[in-house]
């Protein structure tokens, strides 16, 4: 069983699915988008935010523990930009991929938004390979080139950090490209393109739906391999929850919840 679970573990690793159940619910198409949750996306999505925000949330991946999610996160406005922090861990005892970020992000006028974070990566596995850690960066833009559109890039690890000293593990490099578009108040539809330099393009869509005032309903599906999901979430007073779900072609479902309060 554990052999099993360390192979789910490098095939499906942390770079996936969002670390929230908002934009889970939507298949992650959500680069252009702005939100607390973009801490764990595109983070010039953070430079609206005016207030103190931070937020939780916990994935279990194919209802197998060890291979759950955990994050935490911290958004702090200020009148030059907006500092944020953000943790994740995915994994358990025997293996395990932990991260830690720091970032900035601001607007830059009015229909242009950018970010740089910094990251410290590191995985730790049972046996002979030990600990390894490694630097790395993210950075990403949001533009608003007319009403009720925004399109967004950003780019993880673009400098193909190696840990060459830990099996040859090479962290992935990432480019996401995506636009979406307000049909109504009430209506959001997103589509992304999202690159792994060493895979197939994924392909994503998704849409979101505000029922009544503050309650979100949301699905999407994505490529490669081909996953459809569905979440809901509400926000009452400064709490705001998000659940999904969403399927594999081979392995079971997976779920996530999310909590982000602002002060």
């Amino acid at each position: 069983m554990k052999n099993i679970i360390i192979i789910i573990l490098f095939l499906f690793p942390m770079f996936g699915m969002s670390q929230n159940g908002s934009f889970t619910g939507m298949a992650n198409s959500s680069i252009m988008l702005y939100d607390y949750w973009a801490l764990y996306n595109n983070q010039a999505g953070l430079s609206n935010i005016e207030h103190i925000e931070t937020g939780v949330s916990y994935e279990n991946n194919y209802m197998v523990w060890e291979t759950g999610k955990q994050a935490f996160g911290f958004v702090l406005p200020t009148q030059f930009g907006n500092f944020f922090l953000s943790t994740s861990r995915f994994g358990y005892s025997d293996y395990a991929e932990n991260n830690i970020g720091i970032g900035f992000a601001r607007n830059l006028g009015e229909y242009f938004s950018a970010s740089i974070q910094f990251d410290y990566i590191f995985y730790s596995q049972a046996s002979n390979y030990g600990y390894k850690g490694a630097l790395l960066l993210q950075t990403g833009f949001i533009a608003k080139p007319i009403k009720n559109m925004q399109i967004g890039f950003h780019i993880y690890n673009p400098s193909e950090v190696v840990l060459e000293d830990y099996n040859d593990k090479k962290v992935p490099t990432i480019i996401r490209f995506g636009i979406s578009y307000l049909f109504s108040n009430k209506v959001l539809l997103s589509t992304e393109s999202e690159k792994d330099i060493d895979a197939e393009n994924r392909f994503k869509v998704g849409l979101q739906y505000e029922a009544i005032d503050k309650l979100f309903i949301r699905t999407g599906f994505l490529t490669n391999p081909n996953q459809f999901s569905l979440g809901i979430g509400y926000g009452y007073k400064k709490l705001t929850t998000d659940i999904a779900f969403y399927t594999h072609e081979s392995l079971p479902i997976s779920s996530q919840i999310s909590f982000k309060y602002e002060f």
